[in-house]
């Protein structure tokens, strides 16, 4: 249950003191006359502003986790960051693909996954925007470090930041020559293969490679190919020339590739009552739908609607100049995804309910940045220009053969333009002043066509009512033609004040935004095709960022209000299913993180992240639903990690770890379904890794979710349309054995 209001106000009275307060927690054990341990933590740079800095320097709340950091937790897929962020969740895409990246920051996310829903949190590769949420879930066989941002990011990031950017850096070769390769076996005949090297080929260009593939069997049962497994491959090419100390090149080049079955899902419950339920029942008397799955691990889904597929292409040239005092970078991007994914939704061999997308995306983009100092100021300012196109044909299967069964044809264009300005002035020599503005111009083009089936034919039925003003009409083909374009200014200004060299605090207000678009789900009626305003949210930050006992001791704090309006709602009515602009909301909250060094061998890391957010809701016709929370806002998460390196001297070493994270109960769509409804839970894993002395080679067992606790991750709630709430499952417990071998 949600923690009462009363412990409510304790804990955002608590969070609103951890500035205070931190100075003084340390500052009890040296008063005391605790040692201080030996071992320094390495300074961690970052590029939250554009530029390379310190993380401790840096006034914005920011979990950096290091190539180092993920792979001795055994991260290998961008979704499982969150073991080690505070107040960052991620869900499963309802749609069926595993590959889909839905991150939540400080509970704002996204609300769907096709082509006319934009995300709340930017994940950038490189520098590089990655427009579209399916296929962005990444493998990160040679990431150099991972930069989540929390807070919108709008003067810097731009669009789609709201909630705030995750940032990927990828390793850039050095000229060094070096190769390891790593075999995996594990829990579901899992075997995995992966690869990465690099040298100098000139004196002044440098190349690495790497690549990556894995397979295993499922993990739900089913009729045909269980559902769970992994089939995939992945590749870089990363080129780096410098042919002189004022100009570098580098050319990345990314593909990925994946055919598996469409993510577990089950039926959470059933009831008579719906149209097309009934009507199925009516129809099929000897096979009336449906029953709940008795087990969340077998299912009697089956067909060809469930898939997971995947195929995608990245490039990014970026080229940097040193002019003088001033630097010139160029980043071009282009990426293009092709994507099916679909699920079976009533779980059975019923040709009743399922969808499957078939997706295509280009992007491109270009941004043009300049960075130089001033005298006081530091500064960057840039151009930005973004183009994509996204075609996604969904066939929405409710009752073969009857004609019930829809075809969208959605094609949308998005060209986007910004210009961005930050500067930072030293006030004095402890006071800093920050400032930034952006402005954004965004035009959107979309297209529908929209058929019916009967007996897997296409028909095309003229839909009743009139679209949004915006778009042309062709009542006879049942096809839409709209074009909207929207603007916004994203400002942010802030001050920091450096107490001595350890220690830094900051405050600061910004503003992000969420662009507009089209409802891509309109059905039944013309007139369920309208658009949807820019959503906009305002945080007001404080923080403190801190290292102690002879840096040894990292402590990171924040505190945040953040003033949501215009919130964008997947909301599900009978005879529709409509993005909206539907409420609006505050969210309170805090985040502490730590990292600590007791010693050489020992390293602990613990996160610590509060919500509460206050919703105004919204009334429709089909009730009342202003006493609603915002879906994915846990008011806990609490991750822990503790590593100690046992030194057997000639023999090597031996590096045991564990790492655990609670989150407190929370829903998974935007009216509060208590069938989707997770509690609280603490998932554990845990890992054991061997080194000689020399660290040529590895031989690491890791245990995932060794706790086995199952937990709904996804969910749709149907019941209006169809009768019934599905949802989906985290895997089950999974053991994997590695060995690394060093050239």
């Amino acid at each position: 249950m949600k923690t009462p209001a009363s412990s409510l106000g304790r804990a955002a009275l608590f969070g609103a003191a951890l500035p205070v307060a931190l100075p003084l927690t340390v500052a009890v054990p040296l008063a005391l006359g605790v040692p201080q341990a030996q071992a320094a933590l390495e300074e961690v740079v970052v590029t939250a502003r554009k530029r390379a800095e310190n993380l401790q320097q840096t006034p914005i709340a920011v979990t950096a986790l290091t190539g180092e950091t993920l792979s001795e937790a055994g991260i290998s897929q961008l979704t499982a960051i969150d073991r080690q962020t505070p107040n960052l969740t991620f869900t499963v895409g309802t749609g069926g693909g595993s590959s889909t990246v839905n991150a939540f920051i400080r509970g704002v996310g996204e609300t769907d996954f096709i082509i006319t829903t934009d995300p709340t949190v930017g994940l950038y590769l490189d520098g590089v925007y990655i427009a579209r949420a399916f296929g962005a879930n990444m493998e990160l066989k040679d990431v150099g470090r991972i930069e989540v941002l929390r807070g919108p990011q709008g003067s810097l990031f731009g669009k789609n930041s709201i909630g705030g950017a995750i940032n990927v850096v990828t390793r850039k070769p050095d000229g060094n020559t070096e190769a390891e390769i790593e075999l995996s076996a594990g829990s579901r005949d899992f075997r995995g293969l992966s690869f990465y090297g690099q040298t100098a080929l000139t004196d002044t260009l440098a190349a690495s490679l790497s690549y990556l593939q894995k397979d295993a069997d499922g993990w739900q049962s089913r009729p045909g190919p269980d559902a769970g497994d992994v089939d995939l491959a992945t590749a870089r090419l990363i080129l780096n020339w410098t042919p002189s100390d004022t100009f570098e090149s580098t050319l990345f080049i990314d593909w990925h590739e994946q055919d598996q079955t469409g993510y577990p899902n089950v039926m959470l419950s059933f009831q008579d009552g719906s149209f097309f339920g009934d009507l199925w029942n009516t129809l099929n008397p000897a096979t009336p739908c449906c029953t709940p799955n008795a087990d969340i691990d077998v299912s009697g889904a089956s067909g060809s609607l469930p898939n997971d597929d995947v195929d995608g292409l990245g490039l990014n040239w970026t080229n940097t100049w040193q002019l003088g005092a001033v630097e010139l970078k160029a980043i071009t991007g282009y990426r293009e995804t092709d994507a099916l994914f679909g699920r079976d939704g009533d779980n059975s061999a019923l040709n009743y309910t399922g969808d499957s997308h078939d997706l295509e995306h280009e992007q491109f983009s270009q941004e043009l940045q300049l960075t130089g100092q001033h005298g006081a100021l530091d500064w960057v300012a840039g151009l930005y220009y973004f183009e994509e196109e996204s075609q996604d044909n969904t066939d929405l299967i409710i009752i073969e053969g009857i004609g019930t069964s829809v075809r969208y044809d959605n094609l949308q264009e998005t060209t986007s333009y910004a210009a961005y300005l930050h500067g930072d002035y030293a006030l004095t020599e402890k006071w800093n002043l920050y400032a930034g503005l952006r402005h954004t111009v965004e035009e959107k083009d979309f297209q529908q066509q929209i058929s019916y089936y009967d007996f897997d034919a296409p028909f095309v039925f003229p839909a009743p009512g009139q679209p949004v003003g915006s778009c042309r009409f062709d009542a006879a083909r049942t096809y839409f033609d709209c074009s909207q374009d929207w603007s916004n200014t994203s400002p942010k200004l802030g001050i920091s004040y450096q107490l001595d060299d350890d220690i830094m605090t900051y405050a600061h207000v910004s503003r992000g935004f969420r662009s507009g678009g089209y409802n891509g789900r309109a059905f039944g009626s013309a007139a369920d095709l309208q658009e949807y305003d820019p959503e906009t949210l305002t945080s007001y930050e404080a923080g403190l960022k801190a290292e102690l006992l002879a840096r040894s001791l990292r402590l990171n704090a924040a505190v945040f209000y953040n003033d949501y309006e215009d919130i964008q709602l997947l909301i599900t009515r009978a005879g529709s299913v409509a993005t909206e602009n539907a409420s609006k909301a505050s969210i309170s909250g805090f985040e502490l993180e730590a990292t600590w060094l007791p010693g050489a061998d020992w390293q602990i890391q613990a996160g610590l992240g509060y919500l509460r957010d206050d919703s105004d809701g919204w009334v429709d016709v089909t009730g009342d639903f202003t006493d609603t929370e915002l879906k994915q806002t846990p008011d806990w998460t609490v991750n822990l990690a503790a590593d100690y390196r046992f030194d057997l001297g000639a023999r090597g070493s031996v590096l045991a770890r564990a790492d655990m994270k609670y989150t407190s109960d929370y829903y998974l769509n935007a009216v509060n379904t208590e069938q989707l409804h997770p509690a609280g839970h603490t998932l554990f894993n845990a890992s054991l890794s061997y080194e000689p002395q020399d660290q040529q080679w590895q031989l690491s067992l890791q245990g995932l979710n060794l706790g086995d606790k199952r937990v709904l991750n996804a969910g749709f709630d149907g019941a209006g349309f169809f009768g019934f709430v599905e949802g989906s499952y985290n895997a089950p417990r999974t053991y994997l054995a590695s060995f690394k071998y060093r050239l």
